[in-house]
């Protein structure tokens, strides 16, 4: 009976603990670390001279990762073989493969090489400098790299620089040093000895140093710059700003070269012809019977659409020139897409119809319009039934319009209407048919009309330098074109009717008055065309008036 007593009691212990047990949870602990790991010690130590060491060791606080120390670890003036990096602990080694040559010094930038292990926080530069002579050298040159285009910072550059004068360096020659750009465009090249430099600013795609791949992107400054003696950590901010500091435009080359690319037929009756140019002059020439067709060139000039008046029935050739750029081009005739239509159904042909659409619905300045996606045939007259909803009746009011004989894939639709109150627009199927024969089913929209003070207005001043260029300025909207104007002298420019919201302008000096911005070419020594930012982003308000003053390059 004991016997049974004690092991009921032992029983009843054990799940009480083990009950106890099932409860305990991990500690939640603090806030997320986001604290780069931290040199504590290397050996040898950064700056020494005399430098014999086969090998490098840098200690840090806590366990580490490294990062393709192959591309983010730079060295100048760079080795010919690659260290060996290797983790021990929490201490990088880096051991030297190649002999050091006599009396330089040495940097090492570590280029978001170095991670902590647990939360990924990157030590995003580091630099270790050491001299195989008796001093080390203490000049340094600082700078920045933007985005010709944009002037947004440009990161991971790698930035070259030479002591000789050749144009061909970048081309054939390893830099006699080397750093990189971090994610606010900036760089440093230290410890370098006095003198001038050709600097560069390379988006090295294949890692070799070198400026020979037509899709990288490069930056240069045509005149030498001189290295300057660098300051101590514990001198005046405002010191350090009166030293130089160069700023570098990065550019990818324009391939010039035209191209025709396949062209597009999607639907029956439209051909659209891209070209990778722009073009200013375009001619077709039949090698075989001649079309009926209309043509149209879009706003940027670089792709000519095709619209038949009749299907196709037979593959026609035609000779295309753009600008002297000759292409041989067979048009064969659409093939109707098919889809399948279920169980037992087999395959079936899409019956297409004209797409209409309306633009501008309810705006207070711009008509109501009918757009196409196909040119369409002239119609005499046709019925448009506007219906608003008042507080006791429903007023109807119908208004008679006419396609023209003419190009037409857009019709307006003058109509007197109230502001601020909701319409329904109604027009009946087949009415409108396309010069291939299609026709649209009944077409409907529903839209509240707006009033003045419904929009803002931006006045902008523009003052140029009087240097005789031509400028483009532009407004935008989340990145897309509001307006465009080519200016020749100071001018002012008033935006209407505009949707309240944020805008921005830009503009550039159009060194060749061609209309579009065009980036550098090193080997013709041209940079890329100067642009400008208005320094703030604009707020547009309803009923409101903004004013600003955009000096440009001055």
């Amino acid at each position: 009976m004991r016997a049974n007593t004690y092991i009921t009691a032992i029983v009843s212990l054990m799940a009480l603990l083990l009950a106890g047990c099932a409860k305990i949870s991990a500690p939640t602990g603090g806030p997320k670390d986001t604290t780069p790991p931290k040199v504590v010690k290397m050996e040898p130590e950064d700056g020494t001279v005399r430098f014999q060491s086969k090998e490098i060791r840098i200690m840090f606080d806590e366990y580490v990762t490294l990062n393709n120390p192959t591309d983010n670890v730079l060295i100048s003036p760079p080795l010919r073989e690659s260290p060996n990096y290797t983790l021990q602990g929490k201490s990088l080694v880096i051991k030297f493969k190649d002999t050091l040559r006599a009396n330089t010094t040495y940097n090492m930038v570590f280029s978001d090489a170095i991670k902590d292990f647990h939360e990924g926080n990157t030590l995003n530069y580091f630099h270790y400098g050491f001299s195989t002579g008796d001093s080390l050298d203490d000049y340094m040159i600082r700078g920045n790299i933007l985005d010709a285009k944009t002037l947004a910072p440009a990161q991971d550059f790698y930035v070259l620089l030479y002591r000789g004068k050749a144009d061909s360096l970048p081309l054939t020659a390893i830099p006699d040093y080397v750093s990189k750009s971090l994610s606010d465009g900036s760089f440093l090249l230290k410890n370098i000895s006095p003198g001038d430099y050709k600097i560069f600013a390379l988006k090295d795609i294949n890692a070799n140093f070198r400026f020979d791949l037509p899709n990288e992107e490069i930056a240069f400054q045509e005149t030498l710059v001189t290295a300057v003696r660098a300051l101590p950590d514990t001198a005046p901010d405002s010191l350090k700003a009166t030293l130089p500091y160069v700023t570098l435009l990065a550019f990818a080359g324009e391939d010039t070269v035209q191209t025709l690319a396949r062209y597009d037929n999607p639907a029956t009756g439209v051909y659209k012809f891209p070209y990778k140019h722009r073009f200013i002059e375009f001619s077709a020439t039949p090698m075989d019977a001649a079309l009926d067709y209309f043509e149209q060139i879009n706003a940027t000039h670089d792709t000519v659409t095709w619209y038949f008046r009749t299907p196709l029935t037979d593959t026609v050739r035609y000779l295309f020139d753009a600008d002297g750029h000759r292409d041989t081009v067979r048009i064969v005739p659409f093939k109707e897409k098919k889809q399948s239509g279920g169980r037992g159904r087999g395959q079936q042909q899409v019956k297409s119809k004209l797409s209409v659409g309306f633009a501008n619905a309810g705006e207070y300045h711009k008509p109501l319009t009918l757009t196409f996606a196909y040119p369409v045939r002239p119609t005499d007259t046709f019925n448009v039934w506007v219906y608003s909803q008042q507080q006791d009746r429903k007023d109807t009011a119908v208004y008679r319009y006419a396609v023209p004989d003419t190009f037409s894939m857009q019709l307006p639709l003058p109509m007197t209407l109230t502001e601020k109150k909701t319409y329904s627009v109604m027009i009946s199927d087949s009415v409108f048919f396309g010069y291939n024969g299609l026709s649209h089913d009944t077409l409907r929209t529903q839209f509240t009309t707006k009033s003045e003070k419904d929009y803002g207005t931006l006045i902008m001043n523009y003052q140029l330098p009087g240097d005789g260029k031509q400028y483009l300025v532009t407004l935008w909207s989340n990145d897309k074109i509001v307006q465009e104007d080519i200016l020749t002298s100071s001018k002012t420019i008033t935006y209407p009717f505009l949707n309240p919201g944020t805008y921005r302008v830009t503009a550039f000096r159009d060194d060749n008055a061609n209309g579009r911005w065009d980036p550098g070419d090193y080997r013709k020594k041209l940079q890329p065309e100067t642009m400008y930012n208005f320094p703030t982003t604009i707020n547009i308000r309803a009923y409101w008036d903004s004013e600003e003053t955009f000096a440009i390059g001055m």
